[in-house]
């Protein structure tokens, strides 16, 4: 006898999250769903998914989505190294930056790029949506300063575009409020209570975060980095478990930057 899915959880296709979604997949009880942050926004909104791995950025102020603090989520507390601004070639400062492109799949990327923008004196610069597949060329010939991307491509233009600068928002965040910095967790549409799901979550976590050398192993190379970048990014780079109250902090603090940023 076939057993129906129950629930349907959403996750990004980023290295990022694979800790955290081990066996998923596989699970009888559970559609899961890979698409970009801004997808899995719009799924929890409209009641498609039940659960997703997404940006946090979509529980703040009035949203009546409800990230689950408790649980393991996607932070940092100083470099993140896939959630990135560069600076075109003749830039040496965040204030030079009168325009930049946003990752069209990042809500919480482009939301953090905005607030470092106006903290270090860029208020005023210019948002555009990112084009695809060629954003650096794109932003040389049109004069735009700046290009913000996350997740996978994050990490592959790290090692790919050269003179540009490379300023991690993770740091960037870090340096203005001394406070580690949520980027996504397991947020739950209206009206869902985790219920079963939380276990589910939980033992995925627990496996994915013990099978971490595995990954170390499969991404060298696949970026143009070596073993030693992966390692120090899944293992020391990476917050996935964080107390709630910290949680709780960080987000207030962002929220209460985004009303200026």
């Amino acid at each position: 006898m076939t057993v129906s899915p129950l629930w349907r959880v959403g996750t990004v296709p980023y290295l990022v999250a694979q800790p955290l979604t081990d066996g998923l997949i596989d699970h009888p009880r559970i559609d899961l769903v890979e698409a970009p942050p801004a997808e899995l926004a719009e799924g929890l909104r409209c009641g498609y998914l039940d659960a997703a791995l997404a940006s946090s950025v979509i529980t703040l102020g009035d949203s009546d989505l409800q990230l689950w603090d408790e649980g393991p989520v996607i932070a940092s507390d100083g470099p993140i190294r896939s959630v990135l601004l560069f600076l075109r070639p003749g830039l040496k400062d965040l204030s030079e930056v009168q325009s930049w492109y946003a990752d069209p799949h990042s809500r919480t990327g482009r939301a953090l790029a905005g607030i470092v923008l106006a903290g270090n004196g860029a208020s005023t610069a210019m948002r555009h949506e990112c084009p695809s597949p060629e954003p650096f060329e794109s932003a040389m010939r049109h004069g735009v300063d700046a290009v913000q991307l996350i997740g996978d491509p994050a990490l592959s233009a790290s090692s790919l575009q050269e003179g540009w600068k490379i300023i991690d928002l993770g740091v960037s965040w870090q340096e203005l409020t001394r406070l580690p910095f949520v980027f996504a967790g397991w947020i739950l549409r209206p009206g869902f209570e985790l219920g079963g799901l939380e276990s589910c979550l939980t033992d995925a976590a627990t496996r994915g975060l013990a099978a971490r050398e595995s990954l170390v192993a499969a991404a060298a190379g696949s970026f143009g980095k070596d073993e030693r970048f992966f390692h120090r990014y899944l293992f020391e780079d990476l917050c996935y478990q964080l107390p709630a109250a910290t949680i709780r902090e960080s987000l207030s603090a962002f929220a209460e930057n985004l009303v200026v940023g």
